[in-house]
């Protein structure tokens, strides 16, 4: 398998943490190159910065997820870009919105979302997005930040939308999810969506891939990727070490990444 690049992470996450070396080195055997751990809320975000400066091939990202949305105001922000001028940091986000739970009002979750997105663009920095049962409000809003790189964390939306993301220049992250034999949505899309726009990421350690045989793992990790390449080249076509390849060249443009552990 090449060397692969997981871009949504969450080793910042209590489940993880605690057996962090255990978990880097299953990724290094793995051949996942580099890791991108995701902030989800000022705690997170910092914890996220310190992971990476410790540990070669480990990035972050600083946000906060769309549930929290109605915490972030001006003070909120200015820790954010504070955190977001570190060197190890490639990414603003998890932000986005997710009217599924509504655990924020929805005008909270935009506005937040809205302040994220001026926030990278500032810095010159993509924007990680996280959506669920908002696709129609998020692509607006994707739309007026063209010169801003995005990402669509974990999709599971429509082929349309899909299209439609593809066709403003945003990346679609994939995950455990198209492994799992319920998810059409995403399949039906991925024989039409471009290789060049797809990016891997196994959000652990949430939504672990659905091995061809025997049970998924309770926790997901990053040396479970492989298990999500493999289906997306089944589903293109492609071996997995091609997969792998270009999703990681992917990553490593989008997100900037200097390849230190190659």
């Amino acid at each position: 398998m090449a060397r692969a690049v997981d871009t949504h992470a969450h080793l910042n996450h209590p489940r993880l943490l605690p057996k962090l070396e255990a978990v880097l080195a299953r990724a290094r055997q793995a051949e996942v190159a580099d890791i991108i751990v995701v902030g989800y809320d000022l705690p997170s975000s910092m914890l996220a910065v310190r992971l990476a400066e410790a540990h070669a091939g480990l990035w972050a990202t600083v946000g906060v997820h769309p549930h929290d949305a109605r915490h972030v105001d001006r003070a909120a922000m200015e820790q954010l870009r504070a955190l977001a001028e570190h060197p190890r940091v490639v990414a603003v986000g998890e932000t986005g919105l997710d009217f599924y739970r509504d655990l924020s009002p929805r005008e909270a979750q935009l506005d937040a979302f809205r302040r994220h997105l001026e926030l990278a663009e500032a810095l010159h920095l993509p924007v990680v997005c996280h959506c669920r049962d908002a696709g129609e409000a998020l692509l607006p809003v994707l739309a007026a930040w063209p010169h801003v790189p995005r990402v669509w964390h974990c999709f599971d939306g429509t082929a349309e939308q899909a299209r439609n993301a593809v066709a403003l220049g945003v990346w679609l992250g994939l995950g455990g999810t198209i492994t799992y034999p319920e998810s059409d949505g995403p399949r039906r899309f991925l024989t039409e969506a471009p290789m060049k726009r797809v990016l891997l990421e196994t959000d652990a350690p949430y939504l672990a891939p659905c091995p061809r045989e025997g049970k998924r793992p309770k926790d997901n990790e990053p040396a479970l990727l492989l298990w999500t390449a493999q289906r997306l080249a089944e589903m293109k076509g492609e071996t997995p070490e091609r997969a792998a390849a270009v999703t990681a060249e992917n990553a490593r443009h989008v997100f900037a990444l200097r390849g230190e552990n190659d």
